[in-house]
């Protein structure tokens, strides 16, 4: 059963005459690219109506994909039946991550449809997670200007070295998540082993109260300075070891490599990361948080599309 508020229960998105009539006419306008990282966009030729609302969310699933490239293609098809969708999504082996600006009413139920139980995907994405959603803005905001689903080699690429014979990391076997609530109540034990995942830049603008950061300049560090810290001692594997970062997804592959790579035996990441924390925190009227989110001003949701960081979610 989905814990998710918005609309009613996910259903397969239903095509009118209206609809297909625009899918004809936006497939004329749309860009194709081939490669390992190919492309299917589409820029609308005309502005969103100023009198709507946008609906910013994303979400991820690590889940093994056979044919991004097929996955790809029906979700563009699928996509530029929604009016006034724009976004970008990307498709690996791996998973899906995507990341959205949707007019709020049946334009964003339609979306949740498309990528729901009775979408057009093999998996249901929102299975293990409800979508992160974010503000509500005005269409005049800037968010994204087009619609793009492009495949990659990762949805979250993490430099992890693999010696010959190693065996990937298993992403569904990364420890267990807690929710806003628990998590703060959790965090307010004596002793904790805490840890941000997030990089220097993004931990010296804010963090958890007795947060350790990393100190990392890009993910590709973090296994490297994971590795230091358990023969160090700083991180006792016997412990519970906490983790965040800011939507989640960074969490998946730290708490995986924690638990599969050091021995760790219970690692505790934040549901919906520090987006989700801030969400339940302003609610609640109470936050362990100190400082801001480096992420929460909306520069990943620019004009054009940015290069990938190491956290789109």
């Amino acid at each position: 059963v989905h814990s998710f508020s918005i609309g009613q229960p996910y259903r397969s998105a239903t095509r009118s005459a209206t609809d297909l009539s625009l899918s004809s006419s936006n497939v004329q306008s749309s860009t194709t690219t081939s490669g390992s990282s190919a492309v299917r966009s589409f820029r609308p030729s005309t502005p969103i109506d100023s009198e709507l609302q946008l609906q910013l969310l994303s979400f991820y699933r690590f889940v093994p994909i056979s044919n991004p490239a097929a996955i790809r293609d029906a979700l563009f098809d699928q996509l530029l039946l929604i009016p006034g969708v724009r976004g970008t999504v990307y498709v690996a082996s791996e998973g899906i991550n995507a990341q959205f600006a949707v007019p709020v009413g049946d334009q964003l139920q339609s979306l949740l449809n498309t990528f729901g139980e009775l979408g057009c995907l093999p998996f249901d994405a929102f299975e293990q997670n409800p979508p992160n959603i974010g503000d509500v803005v005005d269409s005049n905001v800037s968010t994204f200007d087009r619609l793009i689903v492009r495949t990659r080699d990762f949805i979250l690429r993490d430099g992890i070295p693999l010696e010959d014979g190693d065996a990937p990391l298993d992403w569904s076997d990364s420890g267990t998540e807690l929710d806003a609530e628990d998590w703060h109540e959790q965090l307010q034990q004596n002793n904790i082993q805490l840890f941000d995942c997030r990089n220097d830049y993004e931990s010296d603008q804010g963090t958890f109260q007795s947060a350790q950061p990393l100190n990392t300049k890009t993910f590709s560090e973090t296994w490297s300075v994971l590795d230091d810290q358990v023969k160090s001692d700083a991180i006792n594997p016997e412990e519970p070891v906490y983790i965040f970062c800011t939507g989640g997804i960074r969490c998946v592959k730290v708490g995986s490599y924690l638990k599969n790579k050091l021995g760790c035996k219970d690692v505790r990441s934040l549901r919906h990361g520090i987006i989700g924390y801030e969400r339940w925190a302003s609610d609640a009227d109470q936050s362990l948080w100190d400082g801001e989110n480096f992420l929460f001003d909306k520069r990943r949701f620019s004009k054009e599309e940015p290069e990938q960081s190491d956290e789109e979610s």
